[in-house]
């Protein structure tokens, strides 16, 4: 491997060491709240505490398969299992993106639990079901294009359409999440809330930038271009949502 391809491997690593240390923060702190916690505050925890798990999983695992694919220059990442060809990155950005799916499914429980006392209302359904029908769109394509037996487009099977509805949809949660928490935030009277609102705000918009950046990513790579970039500063838009559902929700929730 030449010091150029070792280079932008070892930058990969550092990044998102970095930022897999916020989720594993942020799920051991989740865990333990939601040991601790009852009511709807536990409900809550739980999401964050699977959310954590499942986006450090996805994103460890992409993180490998990149690596692999670096390694071989092989953009699919090609692996001999017991004899089979097992294209690694093509199934790791699949899972990846259902992670995601999941991820952004988690949070719209969240909000439906702390703003709304669990009642599900049209914008909710609708929602859920972009996030549903996203998962149908990703899940045929998975294993088999990994598998080299290619039931999908290649280009489509990843970014379409299943990232359409998961981007209508993630920016539909985050929306909301950032609208209930400012509006909760202003009805609240006692600093603890306070801290906890503004700390949720602050995590939504950290989301929202990461949606805008992972848009761009895509926008300009049908264009050939290399947008590797935009995927950085989406990962650092994560990182700084993170450090305030670490610092400024989880750690202020009162144990019961």
């Amino acid at each position: 491997m030449d010091s150029s391809r070792m280079i932008i491997l070892i930058a990969i690593w550092v990044l998102m060491m970095l930022w897999l240390a916020f989720v594993v923060i942020s799920g051991v702190l989740a865990f333990r709240k939601w040991k601790k916690t009852g009511g709807s505050i536990r409900a809550q925890m739980l999401y964050l505490w699977i959310g954590a798990a499942i986006v450090f999983t996805g994103d460890f695992l992409h993180t490998i398969a990149a690596t692999i694919s670096t390694y071989t220059n092989n953009a699919t990442g090609p692996i001999n299992v017991l004899g089979t060809i097992f294209e690694f990155r093509t199934f790791a950005m699949f899972f990846d993106a259902l992670v995601f799916i999941v991820y952004y499914a988690l949070w719209a429980l969240f909000i439906v639990t702390r703003y709304q006392q669990g009642t599900f209302k049209s914008y909710d359904k609708i929602s859920f079901s972009l996030a549903a029908a996203a998962i149908v769109l990703i899940l045929p394509g998975a294993v088999p294009n990994a598998l080299c037996i290619y039931t999908l487009e290649y280009d489509i099977a990843i970014w379409a359409p299943h990232i359409i509805l998961f981007i209508v949809f993630g920016v539909m949660t985050v929306w909301k999440l950032i609208r209930c928490s400012r509006h909760a935030f202003k009805q609240a009277s006692d600093p603890v809330t306070q801290t906890q609102e503004r700390a949720l705000s602050i995590a939504g918009i950290g989301f929202a930038f990461s949606f805008l950046f992972f848009t761009l990513f895509l926008m300009l790579t049908t264009l050939n271009s290399e947008p590797g970039i935009f995927m950085i500063l989406k990962t650092f838009a994560y990182m700084i949502a993170f450090f305030y559902l670490i610092k400024g929700f989880i750690l202020s929730t009162p144990e019961s």
